[in-house]
Order: C-alpha cells, then structure tokens, then sequence
C-alpha cells in the first residue's frame, strides 16, 4: 500500500513540477481530445477525470463508438488530438489529413475467445470455423490475417463455414458478438479488452456457455512476425496547427497519458467509474478487474522507440496489404519530432511502479 502511494505521490509532484515548466506557452482557449470507447478510454481515462483545464487551457473530452466514428472526428478537424487505430492514422495522413503521429497508447488487447470445450487450441482448431470479428480494414483483421497468412492458413470472407479454410465475418462493432458468445451460439470470436472481461462475466452470470480466451494474438503476433515486440495498437495523433502552435502543450498531455498508465494499473476503480458515470461509456464494464486492464497493455510510448516500432508495423503490413496503411508508407513528416525525453520521464515512472 505505501508502494502504491509512493508511486502516485512521484507521479503527480512530477506532474505539478512539468505544469510549471510548460505554463503560459498556449495560444488557444480549447482543445478537443476524442478517443473510441473501449480499451483505447482506458489509456486515457486518467486525464479524463483529473485534467478539465491544462496550462489554462479548457480540453474537452469526447468518446466515440468505434474506428468510422473517430476516423470522421479526425478527418474533418473536430478532434484537436485524438487516440485511433495506428494503421487508420497512417491512412488518413496519406489521405492528406491536417495530423501527425506523437506516440503510440496501446500495444494489442486483441484475444480469441471460445466456447468449445477443448481444453487445448492450435490455429488448426479454427479450419472450417466461422472466426468472428470487428475492425474490417483496421487493426484485428490486420493481425488475424498475419497470424493466419504466417501459420499457412487459408482464409475467406463468409458468413458461413468454409471446409478447410477459416471464415472470417465482420461486424461493425462487439454489440453483435457479446450476446451470441454468452449463449454458446458462436465457437470462435476476436476481441479487445474490455470486451473480453465483459464477455466472460456475462456467461458466467448467465450460465449457458463458457467463454474462455484460446489465445493472445500479441503472442501469436509475436510467433508470426519473428519478433519480441507486440504490435502498437492505438496510437495519440494531433492537428498539425496545434502542434505547430502549441507545441509544449501537446507534450504536456503526451507525458499524461504515462501518468495515465500508471494511475489505472495502481487503482483503476476510480478512473472506470468516471469513464462510466461521467463520460456515459458502454463498453467499459463497471465489474472491470485489474487483470482485465493489464490485458490492454496501455504503455505509451514517444520519440523514436515509437517511431521505430510504427515502422516496423507499418513495413509488415505494407507487405500484405498495403491498403491497410492508404497504399503507402507515411513520410518523414508524419512523425512529431523531439519527444525522446519522454521516454526517460517513463523510465523513472517505470522504477517505481
């Protein structure tokens, strides 16, 4: 326990000592920050409930439903600074849109969830299975397809299964996979945290089906790509103006969304309340455990730790399909520059946690 407030005692005298340094460099009255619902929130949850006000600047905070809501928030100019699908940022930048990249938020919640009774699971498992999913274009077809393309395994579009091969059907969102996992309807579906602590306590509660994770596809991605590094999920993008402008500011919540991470690991009772209560989430179950938030990996990370993970990211996508990235690689000037000594800030973050 005293470990624990030591930690959050560091983490707010370093934040107090940082809101100095960066005070009165701001040049606008608002900003607005959006973020998905779900686990992306959960990185962001902290700054959600402590930071109304930055340097005298009043931030507003929007959730949205998913990966098209917050595409739309982005491309036409209302999200100020935003937290979306890492592939969907370099998309939309290829696209021309006024963003840049400032640092990754998550690095993979994605799991395969069952309700067959086996007690084992290879990837074999899933021929002449219908695999249920979201994020059609977006990150977990992206990595399904990896893992699926590495392993050997064929793959289709389908509703319906497929001998010797794995059917893949998409959904807008986890609203249509939720109810029919709880009640034993499907056998193999893809989702993120918090999604999959809701999933397995609903059937729980319900008892007509046990719903339990297979696997971890950052392992399996770790395994498909011949990498120790799991993929960088969401990621924080900004306006080129307000960078440009504000740029000090912009670091300033970037070094939060660390604090950030630490806070909700400590004890993220309070920051899930908030995200429920306050900012009306759906998808952020007030039964939430701790465990359920380590499976989210929320680890921000800046400078070129990120931008060399980014590329990593985008060069393996780029080879199986480019369209997932807008066709091509971001250039150089995707990437926000000078922002390395935030990694060292989370080092001394990290030492204490």
């Amino acid at each position: 326990m005293m470990r624990k407030f030591l930690v959050l005692l560091l983490v707010f005298m370093l934040t107090a000592t940082l809101a100095v340094s960066f005070s009165g460099c701001s040049h606008v009255e608002t900003i607005s920050v959006y973020a998905p619902d779900g686990g992306p929130a959960l990185g962001m949850a902290f700054l959600m409930k402590e930071f109304h006000e930055i340097d005298g600047v009043k931030v507003d905070y929007t959730l949205v439903k998913g990966a098209d809501e917050i595409a739309a928030a982005v491309a036409n100019g209302d999200a100020d600074l935003a937290i979306l699908p890492t592939n969907l940022a370099a998309k939309l930048y290829n696209e021309g849109k006024d963003i840049l990249f400032v640092g990754t938020n998550s690095h993979g919640l994605l799991y395969l969830l069952t309700t067959a009774a086996s007690e084992t699971f290879t990837l074999e498992d899933l021929k002449g299975e219908v695999l249920h999913l979201t994020g059609e274009s977006n990150t977990p077809e992206a990595v399904v397809r990896k893992i699926l393309d590495s392993a050997g395994i064929v793959y289709e579009k389908s509703d319906v299964p497929i001998a010797g091969k794995v059917a893949l059907k998409f959904y807008k969102d986890g609203s249509g996979i939720v109810p029919e996992l709880v009640k034993g309807a499907i056998r193999y579906a893809i989702l993120g945290e918090p999604a999959v602590s809701n999933v397995m306590q609903k059937a729980a509660a319900a008892k007509k089906a046990e719903v339990k994770i297979a696997a971890d596809l950052q392992e399996l991605w770790r395994t498909a790509t011949n990498t120790t590094e799991s993929y960088p999920q969401t990621s924080l993008v900004v306006k080129k103006s307000l960078w440009r402008s504000d740029k000090k500011l912009v670091e300033k919540i970037a070094k939060l969304t660390i604090d950030g991470s630490v806070a909700i690991l400590d004890d993220p009772t309070p920051y899930l309340g908030y995200l429920i209560e306050e900012m009306e989430s759906t998808q952020v179950p007030a039964t939430l455990k701790l465990e359920g938030v380590e499976r989210a990996n929320i680890s921000p990370t800046f400078g070129a730790t990120a931008k060399a993970a980014v590329e990593a990211y985008f060069n393996i996508l780029l080879a199986f399909d480019k369209d997932l990235i807008g066709g091509k690689l971001p250039d150089k000037n995707f990437y926000c520059g000078g922002l390395d000594e935030l990694q060292d800030y989370k080092g001394i973050i990290k030492a204490f946690a």
